[in-house]
């Protein structure tokens, strides 16, 4: 069972199975289809935010900037292509941009001057934070493009079917992220770098490269997901990203990507934040707040790490 889970996310699809069951005896409409095309809605734009935060703790590090990313785009969306109707691919373009110099940077100055991820990324987060605070001057008034409310619009379509173009998207990007990490050279690389830098090194892989351009890579998929966020939002605040924190972490990890191990993929991303979005609909079903599901997710977080610590130190051992 142990290897099997190593190659295949099965837990993590029973546990989804049974969270569904659960939630379909004790919530009144939660297996109706409006509630599960909105439950695939928010679970995909977790997913979508959570893509990045993925590829950096597959190296080794974790991102605090992520939040800051997805204000970026969320602010962006409502500002530059709101208030000021800038065309959808200029805003896509100054998004990119931003995020990818801001990601480069941190990844860069923690491989070359040593410094923990924890540290930079906090700090790059203030600093997005506080840019768009002054820039805005706290007062986001516009609203995003139609086309990004369309495309999260749970009552959206793609081609004629009653499936909202969030959810294929976040089902494309999944088929593309697993093959880059499952079969191309660049996949390689980056699992070598997190389970063993001195190795990958050794065999003449650009460790600096990996982590500049892993984190430039994170920081233009959680800003592009802000932009979709704000549309499904209807509008951005200073704060947009702020909850995808604690979620995107949790979905990384609940799903089975493990700190400092190199195991895990995307697709155990994605399992984590259906899990966790059907959670929180059954714990919002039954009458938990906000602050409740926080208070979950901290558990849920604390608990897998222990579990994960404790996996190391059985396999170390044998």
């Amino acid at each position: 069972m142990a290897a099997l889970q190593t190659r295949l996310p099965a837990l993590q699809i029973a546990v989804l199975i049974g969270v569904f069951g659960w939630g379909a005896v004790v919530v009144d409409g939660f297996a109706s289809g409006p509630a599960i095309r909105a439950t695939l809605v928010i679970a995909s734009l977790l997913a979508l935010a959570s893509l990045g935060q993925t590829l950096v703790v597959l190296i080794g590090g974790l991102d605090l900037a992520v939040p800051g990313y997805i204000t970026v785009g969320a602010v962006a969306a409502a500002e530059l292509g709101g208030s000021r109707n800038w065309p959808l691919w200029a805003v896509v373009l100054s998004t990119t941009v931003v995020c990818a110099l801001a990601g480069g940077i941190c990844g860069a100055i923690c491989h070359y001057f040593a410094v923990q991820s924890l540290v930079v990324t906090l700090g790059m987060y203030s600093m997005l934070t506080s840019a768009v605070l002054v820039l805005t001057k706290s007062n986001i008034v516009g609203a995003p493009p139609a086309v990004l409310t369309r495309w999260t619009s749970v009552l959206g379509t793609t081609f004629g079917l009653p499936v909202p173009p969030v959810v294929v998207l976040c089902v494309v990007v999944l088929v593309v992220a697993s093959l880059v990490l499952a079969r191309t050279a660049l996949g390689r690389r980056l699992y070598a770098t997190g389970a063993n830098p001195r190795a990958a090194s050794g065999l003449l892989i650009r460790i600096g490269w990996v982590w500049t351009g892993v984190f430039a890579v994170a920081a233009v998929t959680a800003g592009l997901a802000g932009l979709l966020i704000a549309g499904f939002s209807s509008g951005a605040t200073p704060y947009s990203g702020d909850p995808y924190f604690y979620s995107g972490l949790a979905a990384v990890l609940v799903g089975g990507t493990a700190l400092g191990s190199a195991r895990g993929d995307y697709l155990r991303t994605v399992l984590g934040a259906l899990i966790l979005t059907e959670l929180t609909t059954i714990l919002s079903g039954l009458g938990f707040r906000e602050g409740d599901t926080r208070i979950l997710f901290g558990i849920a977080i604390v608990l897998v790490v222990l579990a994960y610590g404790r996996q190391r130190r059985l396999r170390d051992r044998l």
